[in-house]
């Protein structure tokens, strides 16, 4: 079985964020999986669960050096696991019916494709299952690269790291232009902004007036009681 968590590390823990995963991994019974998903994030599929399931039970036949499992997405990190140019306009869409479209398209076109990570992946989704984590020395404490430090462990031990290429995630990444300073994160531990180019001019008017005019139509659609 597949169990889903976003999560949380506050302040008081000192954003320990691997804290947080482990204490999730240690209530899993045995044999069973993790799936991990950044709060700014959303599967983008009605039936992602079933094609988790689906992909993790049958890793024995098909992948059966397979440790440690990560979705496709339109911003992050490693370059791998983005289907768009970092400088495109699809990057910059943070339109939810566009990547639920993109979401189905890509489950339809690669179902359960699995490809080897070349290299250390962004943990916007993590599936790990109980018995890899209990052979690795867990995840690291602290905020950032966690997944990183997880990844590398995985991969000491002989497994393989693949990103799921039929399953596509939306992630918002950042994309504000707040700095993880100006939302409460000491300096040492900041995180910088994403602004893509042209993100003032193009992609902030253009989202608003898509929502202010989508709300005109509703409301126009309404009947009165």
């Amino acid at each position: 079985m597949i169990h889903t968590c976003i999560p949380y590390a506050p302040k008081e823990t000192g954003k320990n964020l691997g804290a947080a995963y482990n204490t999730f991994m240690a209530m899993l019974p045995e044999g069973d999986w993790a799936c991990f998903l950044d709060h700014d994030a959303m599967f983008t599929t009605a039936d992602w669960y079933p094609q988790l399931e689906s992909i993790v039970n049958t890793l024995p036949e098909t992948h059966p050096g397979a440790g440690l499992l990560t979705v496709c997405t339109n911003r992050i990190g490693n370059d791998e696991q983005i289907i768009f140019r970092k400088s495109s306009r699809e990057a910059r869409n943070h339109d939810i019916h566009f990547h639920r479209a993109i979401g189905k398209k890509r489950q339809e076109e690669y179902g359960r494709q699995l490809r080897a990570a070349k290299h250390f992946i962004s943990g916007v989704v993590m599936l790990l299952s109980k018995k890899v984590w209990q052979q690795t020395a867990g995840f690291t404490d602290g905020f950032l690269k966690v997944d990183i430090d997880m990844d590398r462990q995985v991969r000491a031990l002989g497994y393989t790291t693949f990103i799921m290429d039929g399953v596509y995630c939306y992630h918002y990444y950042r994309a504000d232009g707040q700095t993880g300073e100006a939302r409460g994160y000491a300096p040492d531990k900041n995180l910088p902004p994403v602004i893509l180019e042209g993100y003032k001019k193009s992609w902030y008017p253009n989202v608003l007036g898509q929502t202010r005019q989508f709300g005109k139509r509703i409301m126009k659609n309404i009947n009165p009681r």
